[in-house]
Formats: structure tokens, sequence, C-alpha cells
């Protein structure tokens, strides 16, 4: 199935199965725990910081205040890609090629002139090298290839390539139907309005006792990866490294909601009022 063909409920099974995802002729594998642990998670997220970026965020990252107002008034017709592949400068460039050389496991990927990156081309045959080592085209091995075969990244799908690996590192969620975040029933609305305004104390109270017992350390993907493998019924140790960064924050979360539960519980049983129980297997 396509990624623009996927419902939200196909996309987080995917996410949840840790299976690829296909768009286009493109397919974007996402890496296990064990894969990132050995690739170095500190370069890992710096490649993916540098594919997160926004057209809004390289605006406000210009000086120059005349170049901001031209940006500013063309940014209905700008995408990242415009960035990335003309605007941004050679260090943009090549920290793009390095993101996009690790999302799809390959170095053989070549910027055409027209601003489409071609991606296995030299291991397809249709560029070579010749003895000076001067990239060449050949252009009967271009002609033979099939559609299939043609595995191309241009300023059309970049987005949702973006979006893909997002989605597939926890670093954004699949959307929400609309139905849900515009209730038609305004009973329902003030229902959800209350449950959440709860929630927020329920969370407060549980900061506050993390305060209190000296918690205040930030958490980190060691500490997440301690966690999951320690309290999960399924993952541990010795099997966590298989589970994509997905799963593993998902099972996170997860388990967080059901703490989240259990203290609310607690709450109730020590006097407190109007605490929102919200069940540990709630959507996310």
């Amino acid at each position: 199935m396509q990624y623009k063909e996927m419902a939200e409920v196909d996309l987080k099974l995917s996410l949840l199965s840790g299976g690829k995802i296909h768009l286009d002729n493109l397919s974007i594998v996402p890496y296990t725990l064990g894969e990132i642990k050995d690739y170095g998670y500190t370069k890992y997220t710096q490649n993916l910081q540098w594919v997160s970026l926004s057209v809004e965020d390289f605006i406000n990252s210009v000086d120059d205040e005349e170049k901001k107002k031209f940006l500013e008034e063309q940014k209905d017709n700008l995408k990242t890609f415009d960035f990335y592949i003309k605007l941004g400068g050679r260090e943009l460039y090549e920290s793009l090629i390095q993101a996009l050389s690790m999302v799809f496991r390959t170095d053989d990927i070549r910027v055409l002139s027209e601003g489409v990156i071609a991606l296995d081309f030299v291991k397809l045959g249709v560029f070579y090298y010749d003895d000076d080592g001067n990239m060449l085209v050949n252009d009967d091995k271009l002609e033979e290839l099939t559609e299939d075969e043609i595995k191309i990244i241009h300023r059309e799908n970049f987005d949702d390539i973006m979006r893909i690996v997002k989605l597939q590192n926890y670093l954004e969620k699949p959307k929400v139907d609309k139905e849900e975040l515009n209730p038609a029933d305004e009973e329902v609305r003030k229902l959800q309005e209350h449950m959440k305004k709860m929630r927020e104390k329920v969370e407060k109270a549980k900061r506050q006792q993390q305060e209190f017992e000296g918690d205040d350390r930030e958490v980190d993907i060691a500490d997440i990866v301690s966690a999951v493998s320690s309290k999960s019924n399924s993952i541990n140790k010795l099997n966590i490294w298989d589970f994509t960064l997905y799963q593993v924050y998902d099972e996170y979360a997860r388990l967080e909601l059901i703490d989240n539960y259990d203290f609310s519980i607690r709450a109730i049983m020590a006097g407190a009022e109007k605490i929102d129980l919200k069940h540990w297997s709630s959507r996310l």
C-alpha cells in the first residue's frame, strides 16, 4: 500500500509493526534500535534534525532583513526542498545528502542538474566514471530502466518523505481525524475539555511528586531503553535492539499511561475528587 493511500489506522499499524512505508518507487525502512546504536545515536539524531527543518525555520534563520522580507512574501510558493537544493548553501546541501544516505541506506546518491535526486543510478549502470574520474551518463542504460527501477527524490515528494521519517522516529504522530478534533455535539466538546483539565491536574500532581522525590533529570534515550526493557512484559534488554524507535517510544508512552491510571486510582483512594480516570488502553 502506498503512503498516500493509507488511512490513519493503516499508518499506525504499519508503524507499530516496524514495517517499511512505500512512497512512489521509494521504500523507507525504519531503523531498529540496534542499527541506530551501531550507526551512532548522536549522529543519527543530528541527521534527523537537519531534515526536520521547516520553511519557517529557514526564513527565521536569515539575518538580512530585506532577504527575509522577500522570503516571507514568497513563502506560499516555497518548499523546504528549495532551501536544501538551491538557497541554503553548501553545508545544508551536504547535510541533506548525508541524511538521505542514512534514510535510504545507500551512498549511491546523485543530484541531477534539474534539482532531482537520483538513488542507485551508479549501481544500475546509468552513471559511470571515466579514467579521469568524471561522471558520465549511459543513455542506453537509462532508456532500459523500467519505471519501477527509477527512484528519485524531488520537490513534490520530499515533504512526504520527511514526514514518513518523522513518523517512524516518533517525531510526529499520525494525524487525528477532524471529527475527533471538532466534535459536533457541544456537550461532548465540554466533556472533553473537562477531561483534559482533569488530566492536566493529575500530570501536575505527578510532576510535584517526582520533584519531591528528587527526580528532576531529563530523560534520554538510554533511560527510556532501560525503563521499557525493565517494565515491559514483552520487551527486555536482549530483544529491545530489534525494535524501532517508534515501537520503543510507543511502549514507553503506553507504560506511562498505565502509571498515570494507577496514580489516578491512588489519588481517588486518598480522597481526591473529580479525577479523570483515563484507561490505560485509551488513545495515545
